[in-house]
């Protein structure tokens, strides 16, 4: 799977147009030909905060937060921390194991995040999980 791009495991392949509406679009064209196992925090990031490919990067977000709960793509530190914890309760509903691990990373890390991105940040990030968890894992 880590071998294959996005649109070739959705099977589902964006027309390429000469001229896109905008810069993010550009970007996640771009991005969604890239095999899973290439693409950069950053992409991940971005594809996530977009809505795509959720199913396939989760696993990759999660490994990427185990080993650094703060790794940041090009915004801030945490970037990707923020965007995994704004995924719709919709996808955690389906994906509750997903979910629970995220739950781990962030407890076994928590000082971390108060330290490094600050205690409202932490106080963010948690209220948005346990409302993700409101349908119980």
């Amino acid at each position: 799977m880590l071998e294959k791009s996005i649109e070739q495991l959705e099977n589902n392949y964006w027309k390429e147009e000469s001229e896109f509406p905008t810069n993010l679009v550009k970007r996640c064209f771009e991005y969604r030909k890239i095999k899973l196992s290439e693409l950069t925090i950053e992409q991940i990031r971005l594809l996530i905060s977009q809505e795509i490919g959720i199913e396939f990067l989760i696993g990759i977000a999660l490994e990427k937060l185990e080993l650094n709960i703060i790794a940041e793509g090009n915004l801030y530190e945490g970037d990707l921390l923020d965007s995994v914890s704004k995924i719709s309760n919709e996808f955690w509903k389906k994906n509750k194991f997903e979910l629970k691990q995220l739950k781990i990373i962030i407890e076994k890390n928590k000082e971390t995040i108060k330290t490094e991105l600050g205690e409202k940040e932490y106080e963010r990030i948690s209220e948005r999980i346990k409302a993700s968890c409101q349908h119980r894992i």
